[in-house]
């Protein structure tokens, strides 16, 4: 993944005016947004695009976006009218919203855990967490990367062979056969009513990588699928949320014994209001309430479990680029983070236990398997189920949100056309390859519906 461009892109284009125009040409209108740091690489895509696109754009609007304010600065300024819409991974406190608020959301993705651990023994070994490990690690409960609590997750393990399984009528069955390992899902009559408005989907997942998905179909009485072979690869057979089975064609190597330096951690977090702070910590708090105590916050020194250490293992940093690079930099350090920003600065990110007792990387197929026991509010918010236990689910992820406007002016009507194509079009295509989950089902279908409310009056 190539090097992001500038986050700040604020600054209105000069205008060049022709000597003799032959007819007055419109200059489209200008719309300044800004907000969340999170959604800051996936709108500097879809935003340029958009520019760019004479059909989409037929107006020639020109669109900024000023990804290093964050997201409270995104919500203030949005409401004082210092931006024409806004981007946040958080809410407006309640009673603090403008008249006429309108949230769409545009966007998933995994709050990474992203770390840098010299002298790791292999090196190039996948750090396991469990969820409470975090809780621990960023209350400033677990200090040293040698801590035993660590060092006994991060132990080899495998999964056995398992080359058939059976759930609520649908057979999933696995076979080697040369350099193929050969897939066949059989649906009964049944299961084909139960899952018709859902996908039968089979993702792999290879020792330190993601899951990638391999089949996704709609039932039918038989699928098939053939693939190539991969050592320590096991296979996860889903209809709908349902999972069928992990499937195995031999012993499958599933985590690797590591030896960890004895290190002291450094925590790098987010000095401003953040959604990305908002959304962790909320993940933390109800999941390990004993330990995250207070109630989520945009700001990581207010919702912090007691008061954040002095003493230099705690560093704050500005936006996700922020803590991502102070992490690049420094041994020892660990931070949470949208993917993108991690992956752009060859920061590793740790696989974390989820709900299901799976340790899970995050990418964008994890991350839109977690968003599929979501719930979508009336008013476009998305409430993440934190029980999830779908066996290949990421658990710490956040949902950004356009703001904008009920009211019915020139500004508004531009902003909402920019978010349909951000939807329709550049979410669906360029997510993924930005380290972004596109939003599917209920969430896309109700930000779509959000979008026709903008400048409706």
């Amino acid at each position: 993944m190539k090097l992001r461009r500038k986050f700040a892109t604020v600054a209105v284009l000069a205008a060049v005016a022709s000597v003799t125009p032959i007819s007055p040409v419109s200059a489209g209108t200008s719309l300044g947004g800004g907000g969340a740091s999170f959604l800051a690489n996936m709108m500097e895509d879809c935003r340029s695009l958009y520019n760019g696109d004479s059909a989409a754009n037929p107006n020639s609007d020109t669109v900024t976006y000023d990804g290093t304010a964050g997201s409270s600065n995104g919500k203030s300024r949005f409401k004082s009218g210092t931006y024409k819409f806004g981007g946040s991974e958080s809410a407006y406190t309640a009673g603090d919203a403008p008249a006429g608020l309108v949230y769409v959301p545009l966007v998933g993705g995994s709050i990474a855990i992203g770390y840098r651990v010299d002298g790791l023994s292999p090196a190039n070994a996948q750090v396991r967490l469990t969820g409470e490990l975090v809780a621990k690690i960023f209350a400033g409960k677990i200090t040293n990367w040698n801590d035993p609590a660590i060092a006994a997750v991060n132990k080899k393990t495998s999964i056995a062979s398992k080359l058939t399984a059976t759930t609520a009528g649908v057979t999933a069955s696995v076979k080697k056969v040369g350099k193929k390992v050969n897939f066949t899902v059989t649906m009964n009559a049944a299961a084909r009513a139960k899952f018709a408005k859902v996908k039968v989907a089979i993702t792999r997942t290879a020792l330190r990588s993601s899951p990638k998905i391999v089949l996704s179909s709609a039932p039918k009485a038989t699928l098939t699928r053939s693939i190539a072979y991969a050592k320590d690869t096991f296979y996860t057979v889903k209809a709908g949320k349902t999972t069928i089975g992990i499937l195995a064609v031999e012993k499958v190597q599933d985590g690797e014994t590591i030896t960890f330096p004895s290190l002291p951690i450094r925590v790098a977090y987010r000095s401003g209001g953040s959604g990305t702070t908002n959304n962790f910590a909320l993940y933390l708090n109800k999941s390990f309430p004993s330990i995250w105590t207070k109630p989520t916050n945009d700001t990581f020194t207010t919702a912090f479990p007691g008061t954040v250490p002095g003493d230099g293992s705690f560093q704050a940093a500005s936006g996700n680029q922020g803590v991502a690079t102070y992490v690049q930099g420094n041994n020892g350090a660990i931070t949470y983070a949208e993917l993108s920003f991690l992956q752009d600065r060859g920061v590793k990110a740790a696989a974390i236990m989820n709900p299901g007792k799976r340790f899970v990387a995050p990418s964008p197929v994890t991350s839109a398997i977690w968003f599929e026991a979501a719930e979508v509010t009336a008013e476009g918010l998305v409430n993440q189920n934190y029980a999830n236990t779908a066996a290949d689910a990421y658990p710490i992820n956040a949902i950004s949100y356009g703001l904008s406007s009920t009211v019915n002016n020139a500004d508004n009507t531009a902003v909402k056309g920019f978010f349909k194509y951000f939807l329709e079009h550049c979410g669906r295509t360029r997510a993924a390859g930005n380290g972004y989950t596109a939003l599917q089902g209920a969430i896309l279908a109700k930000a779509l519906s959000q979008v026709t409310k903008i400048s409706a009056g």
